[in-house]
C-alpha cells in the first residue's frame, strides 16, 4: 500500500531514532515540568503497542498527536508549576529549547505573550516543519481549521512585535 507503514520492530527502531528529539522537545514546553522524558517514553511506548499504523499521515505526526494527548492529560493530573520570574517581577513563560537559536527577548515576550493554542500552532508548523494537513492531524481538525489557527497565530505574532506608534500609523493610512 502506498503511503502507509506497518509498525514492526526495524520501522519502529527507525521512527524512535527519527522523531525521538522532536517528540522530546514537545513534551518539554507542553508537559509539566520534569516529566518530558516519561511522557516521551509513553508516546513511543503507545506507538509500539499498535500492531499497524494505517493512516495517510506522517509517522512524525501521529507521535505528536500522541504526545500532545499525553501532554493534555500529564496537566490535568498534576499541579502546574509556576512561570519562572524574571529578576523585574514580572512571569515570562519558559521557551527554553536547546535547538531554540532565536535567544530574542522581544520574540520570546511576543509568544509568551499569545494563547497556548496560538503557540501551539506555530510551534508545529515553524519548530516541526508540519504541513496544515499534519498539524491538522495532530490538533485534530479539518486542515482548513489549521491554516486558519496558524494565520492567526500569525497575525498575533505580527501585532505583537509591531512597536505602538507604527500600528497606530498604519491605522491611519488607507489601504
Amino acid at each position: 500500500m502506498a503511503g502507509s507503514w506497518q509498525s514492526e520492530s526495524s520501522d519502529d527502531a527507525a521512527v524512535v531514532e527519527q522523531c525521538y528529539g522532536d517528540v522530546l522537545a514537545y513534551c518539554r514546553r507542553h508537559g509539566p515540568r520534569g516529566s518530558a522524558e516519561d511522557l516521551a517514553q509513553e508516546v513511543f511506548l503507545r506507538f509500539a503497542r499498535q500492531s499497524t499504523y494505517r493512516d495517510r499521515g506522517t509517522a512524525k505526526a501521529y507521535l505528536l498527536a500522541i504526545a500532545r494527548n499525553l501532554c493534555i492529560d500529564a496537566g490535568r493530573s498534576t499541579d502546574r508549576a509556576p512561570l519562572p520570574v524574571d529578576p523585574s517581577g514580572e512571569e515570562v513563560a519558559a521557551i527554553a529549547d536547546p535547538r531554540n537559536p532565536i535567544g530574542d527577548w522581544e520574540l520570546s515576550q511576543a509568544l509568551a505573550a499569545l494563547d497556548a493554542q496560538s503557540r501551539e500552532v506555530l510551534e508545529l508548523r515553524y519548530d516541526q516543519g508540519l504541513s496544515a494537513s499534519e498539524m491538522a492531524q495532530v490538533l485534530e481538525v479539518s486542515r482548513f481549521s489549521a491554516h486558519r489557527r496558524l494565520k492567526r497565530a500569525l497575525e498575533q505574532l505580527r501585532q505583537q512585535l509591531l512597536p505602538a506608534d507604527s500600528s497606530a500609523t498604519e491605522e491611519r493610512s488607507p489601504r
